[in-house]
């Protein structure tokens, strides 16, 4: 079940209700799912002659900014913030969304400032009756999750099912093609994480911190596959932005091999990564990074060395927390690194100035339901 929340103004066209749009409620209302309009202002003439019987309930609540009327909701149908949907079209919807814990869809016809900052966006009530019926059939779990001393990892999806021909690097392809394309395939994949770190109430934690992994040849211009994607889910999850466009949280110094593809060596050892990478200076002004938690992206992971080597340099910085996320997970070879940075992480790493050791395999455990959406938004 999931609860779609909007606002009388996202229903609106040229200032009057468009019947698409209605019908895309009065579909999900059918669907079992509780629909409501919400406002600070009285019933608009326009409601009954447009839902009807339908059962979609239009509720007055001033100062629903708050967003207690999301949490009031999911406690009445006995859910969760996570299992609420917003539509927004007014920067109060946003307000609401983020202050209740929901998952925020933007209104690609609103004007509206925050609004328009949204990473999950449609433009049609074609797109909106998608995202609805992927996120109501969404149970959010993470196909992996493990918690260590240093770091967490959580993966999306189990990649060996797709087979032995189909390697990181072929993966990694396909989600650029995802990416890239847009549109409801990009909203889905949005929408599903969004959903899984909310269950989480990473939406709770103060002083929350995105960054992406670098590519093995980022140019470090904040422009990688996978930063518009992090920079859309932040605007989902996040109430605070401390992290900046343009500035990646990663500087990619010098090009490391791309192993994955080939490169050789042993793809368990960190030290190609630790001796390439630091943490980018302008995170270093003012202690950007400090008591902060932070959320690592990283388009799939098999031995789990971006995310050991990551949570390294995040650790010496002052990070309170950090957090791995990885859209697949190959096989069961994720292995936990205690790596300790032992100069300057905002710059290159000299040699002898780390320390490695890997105390064996993560601890953590997979999903009893198979998660294989991700294959679909990704074929």
């Amino acid at each position: 079940m999931l609860i779609v929340m909007t606002s009388p103004d996202a229903v609106l066209r040229n200032g009057q209700p468009d019947p698409q749009l209605a019908q895309v409620l009065i579909n999900a209302k059918a669907a079992g799912n509780p629909v409501g309009l919400i406002s600070n202002h009285a019933e608009p003439a326009w409601f009954n002659g447009t839902f009807g019987t339908s059962g979609v309930q239009f509720l007055q609540s001033r100062g629903r900014q708050s967003g207690e009327i999301v949490s009031q909701n999911a406690k009445k149908f006995a859910l969760n913030p996570f299992d609420a949907l917003v539509l927004a079209a007014k920067d109060e919807d946003v307000q609401m969304g983020k202050n209740g814990g929901a998952i925020l869809v933007a209104a690609g016809w609103s004007a509206a400032q925050q609004v328009a900052s949204l990473g999950i966006r449609v433009d049609s009530a074609a797109q909106l009756q998608e995202i609805i019926n992927l996120t109501a059939g969404w149970s959010g779990q993470w196909w992996y999750a493990g918690d260590a001393g240093r770091y967490r990892v959580r993966a999306l999806s189990d990649l060996s099912g797709l087979g032995k021909g189909v390697t990181q690097q072929l993966f990694a392809q396909r989600l650029t093609a995802t990416v890239k394309g847009g549109g409801a395939r990009l909203n889905a994949l949005l929408a599903v994480t969004s959903r899984s770190l909310l269950m989480e109430k990473v939406n709770e934690l103060d002083g929350l911190v995105w960054g992406v992994y670098p590519s093995s040849k980022s140019a470090n211009d904040d422009d990688e596959i996978l930063s518009d994607f992090t920079h859309r889910l932040r605007t989902t999850v996040s109430r605070v932005r401390f992290s900046k466009r343009g500035e990646p949280l990663f500087i990619r110094h010098t090009p490391s091999p791309k192993r994955s593809a080939g490169g050789g060596g042993d793809r368990t050892d960190p030290t190609g990564q630790i001796s390439t990478i630091h943490l980018n200076p302008f995170y270093k002004q003012s202690g950007r990074l400090v008591g902060k938690h932070v959320i690592v992206v990283d388009d799939c992971t098999t031995y789990g060395v971006s995310f050991g080597v990551a949570a390294a340099f995040l650790r010496k910085a002052g990070a309170a927390s950090v957090t791995g996320v990885a859209l697949g997970k190959f096989g069961n070879q994720l292995r936990y690194y205690e790596i300790d940075i032992k100069t300057d992480p905002y710059q290159p790493v000299v040699a002898g100035g780390f320390t490695v050791a890997a105390p064996g395999w993560f601890p953590g455990a997979t999903s009893g339901v198979a998660q294989q959406v991700l294959l679909t938004l990704i074929p």
